[in-house]
Formats: C-alpha cells, structure tokens, sequence
C-alpha cells in the first residue's frame, strides 16, 4: 500500500513538472512571435512604455504622480494645476533629481512659465489618456475599431464612468448604453468585416458596469440593490437580445460584487433572457472568494441552454480593497501577494478549461505566464481554440496580441469610451498597471533573460 501511494505521488509530481515545462514553453513561444511582431523604437506606445521606467524604483514618485492624476479632474484652472505640481513634486519628497526640481521651483515662481508648465502638465495626461481610451464616443472613433477588426482584433466597448451619485446621472448612463447599441448595431461596415472574418461573433460587444447604473447599491441592503438593478438593466439587456448583441457585466469594487453576481444569475435566468447565447460576467481572481465565485457561476450555467462567458481577470482594485480594508478594521478580501494572484488565476483557470464545454473562457491578462499556462490546460481538456479567447486593454501590448492571434486563438480588446474626466480613475488603474515593476511594462522593456524569469511561477507545483 506504502509503495502504490508512493509511486502515486511520484507519477503526480511528474505530471505536474512536464505540465510546467509545457507552460514555459509556450511562454517563450509567445516571447519569439511576439518579438517577430514588435513595432518600431520609434512607436508611440514604445517610447511611452520607456518613459514610463523613469518610475521604476522611485516608488515616491509613482505614488505623488497617480495621486496628481487622480485629482486632475477637480483642478480646473491652470493656476490650480502649478499650485498642486508644486505641492505634489516640490514640497513633497521624492525621488526627482535635485536639478529638476530646482528648474521646477523656478518656473512655478515665474507668472509667466508657471501657467505653461501647467497647461503642459494638461496636455500631458490628456495624450496619455489616449493611449489607453479609445475616444470620446463610439461614433466618432469607430474607425479605430474598424481597423482592429480589419487586423483579426475584436472589441468589447465600456462606457467610461463609476458609482453615479445620483438617479439623474444613472438614467443618463442607461440611456448611453442604449445610443451606444443603437450605434453598433447599425454600423453597416463593421457588420460586413463581421460577417465575412469573424462568423461566429455577435453583432457586437459591450461591457456595462452597474455602478453607473444605480445609484443606491449597498451591500446592507443587498435584495433592494439586486432589484433595483435588475429594473435598470433589462432596458439594456432587451435592446442587446433584439439586436444580437453580447452583453457582458464588469465587476468592480468588492462590496459590490454580490449584488452583481446574484442580480447577473437571476437576470439572465428571466424567461425572456433565458435562451440568449451572449450573455457573460466578471470573475476576479485576486479576490480569496473567486474558485468559490465560479463554481457557482459553472453549475449556474450547466442549467443554461447555452454556457455563459466567463471573463477571468485579476482584478484593477488592489489598492482600492486594500485601503478600504485598513479604514473599516477588515480582513482584506484580496490576496496580499502577487504572487497568489497568479496561482489562484491558474487555479481559476483549471477550473474553466476543466468545465467545458458549459463555460466560454476568456482569459482577461497580459501576463505571459498567465496566459501560456492557459494555452497549455486548454490543450490538456482538449478544449477549442475557438471556444475561448484572450481578451487584452486597448492601447497595450499589439505584438503580444499578434502573436496569440497568430496561435489561432482569438484575441479581444477592452475598449473604453468617454471623457477623460469621468474616465480618470480608469485611466490611473491602467498606469499602475503599466508601470508596475511585476506588471506588462517589465515584459516589453526586460532583455531575453530577465524576461524569461517571468515564466516562472514560485511555488508552481500547486497547479
């Protein structure tokens, strides 16, 4: 008996070191054909993602530098923007060279510079913005969609905003979506590339978020909040079904995220939702709760006619959820490491691929790792490459898109449209997230080496 178990855990550690030696693998797969589609030194987003290592291990600075990006939107004149520069990079201490703050002091002292470093400082975030946001409307920038298809990318578009304050705000919201899907669903041109390369896809794709749609939701008054929230999406979710529409439900905070999954299972469960094939919903997976989350939301969807669309993130609210957490007295409901993250995404992973065919799987990262041990599980359950996807933000990593599109796995972009303003706290997660030393940027500028190290996952034999 000793012996059988032996060669029992013997066999499993083997399976599982061969299974790590696939992921690694095809982590350097996606690293070579990544390479091979690489823009130019010269690129915007290339000379943005250099720019950005001047954070790099001057976490002061990062940190005085989001702050100032998170309340640019309540400074509206120039003489406010030098005042709080002032407070934020020459008061504070950080890790600036001495010489460019002195030149700072100078020029923020002066009537006549201090309004242009301002008015440059504007300027500034608002071309950063558009690294990450697609434009202001659907209608005005669908032509940078148009070409995303044309170039084998899909799209999923969110309209830009979060927790409304008042009822008013939220009908404007709801009445936005429904523009939004009029506008898609007549877009003459995107159905033609949609007809002819990408078959199989609805005519369109839309991420809401349901803090911008009601704004009362409360955890303490979790029922109320549900259905308060089902009234205001069938609007939505009708015009969606009558135009053949994907509809998709972000999660977002963590005190919200009950209210979201319960109002998504029993919304989609209604008579006239029942039998639509293009619904799907959010599962974080920094959060401890989310293997839980899942399997919920797989039996759920077992009963359906058709699976549900499972989109596995990370998770954009660590600090968020982390502060929160420090205020209230709480037990922080994300993993503390990032390193837990990663293993509880493949965990997730497991468990989607594992399922099929009663969830679609899209795998929502730009984490190589991530997603190569996604590759990998998906070939062990013998799942589709045309039943799941690879969904990435618009405005990072084309080459890495490229290369997972030329795998034959389809890629899909997050798309987000709106004012900047209202798209600031958006705009400043997608910064943390690119300048990050553990995050997309150290992918692009590591050399072959350091890069490959990011394959590793610590403690991998937990898969």
């Amino acid at each position: 008996m000793k012996a059988t178990e032996e060669n029992n855990l013997s066999n499993l550690s083997s399976s599982q070191n061969d299974l790590q030696t696939e992921i690694i693998e095809k982590g350097k797969e996606l690293f070579r054909l990544s390479d091979s589609f690489e823009g130019s030194f010269f690129s915007s987003y290339k000379f943005f993602s250099k720019s950005l290592l001047f954070l790099e291990n001057r976490p002061l600075l990062k940190l005085q530098a989001f702050r100032f990006a998170d309340l640019f939107p309540s400074l509206i004149s120039l003489s406010a923007i030098s005042r709080y520069i002032k407070i934020y990079f020459v008061e504070t201490p950080t890790e600036i060279p001495k010489w460019i703050v002195f030149f700072l002091t100078i020029f923020l002292s002066n009537p006549i510079t201090s309004p242009l470093l301002a008015l440059g400082a504007k300027i500034g975030i608002k071309l950063t913005a558009k690294f990450f946001i697609l434009g202001r409307t659907y209608g005005s920038d669908r032509k940078k969609i148009i070409n995303r298809y044309k170039n084998g990318i899909s799209a999923t578009i969110d309209i830009l905003g979060e927790a409304v304050l008042s009822e008013k705000e939220a009908e404007k919201y709801i009445k936005e979506y429904l523009q939004l899907l009029e506008e898609v669903a007549q877009d003459k041109e995107l159905y033609s590339i949609r007809s002819k390369d990408f078959p199989n896809e609805p005519t369109g794709n839309v991420s809401v978020k349901c803090s911008s749609l009601y704004s009362q939701l409360d955890p303490l008054a979790h029922e109320s909040s549900v259905s308060h929230l089902k009234e205001k999406l069938r609007p939505i979710l009708r015009s969606a079904v009558s135009k053949k529409i994907f509809i998709n439900l972000d999660m977002e905070q963590y005190d919200t995220k009950e209210i979201i999954l319960d109002t998504a299972l029993q919304i989609y469960s209604e008579q006239e939702f029942e039998n639509y094939p293009h619904f799907g919903i959010v599962i974080q997976a920094y959060l401890r709760s989310s293997q839980k989350d899942l399997v919920k939301v797989i039996e759920y969807s077992k009963k359906r006619k058709y699976p549900l669309t499972v989109r596995l993130v990370k998770g954009a609210y660590w600090e968020y959820e982390m502060t929160q957490s420090a205020q209230k007295g709480w037990d922080p409901p994300v993993f503390l490491k990032k390193s837990d993250t990663d293993k509880n995404y493949e965990e997730c992973s497991k468990l989607l691929l594992s399922s099929y065919p009663y969830i679609r799987p899209a795998f929502g990262s730009h984490n190589i790792r991530s997603l190569s041990s996604a590759f990998v599980l998906a070939s062990k359950y013998s799942v589709p490459n045309q039943f799941f996807e690879v969904q990435m933000l618009y405005g990072m990593g084309d080459s890495y898109k490229k290369a997972i599109r030329s795998l034959g796995i389809s890629v899909r972009e997050y798309s987000p449209i709106g004012e900047v303003i209202p798209g600031m706290a958006y705009l400043v997660r997608r910064l943390l997230e690119n300048s990050t030393n553990e995050g997309f940027l150290k992918n692009i500028n590591a050399n072959q080496k350091d890069r490959e190290q990011l394959l590793y996952l610590e403690n991998s034999r937990s898969i």
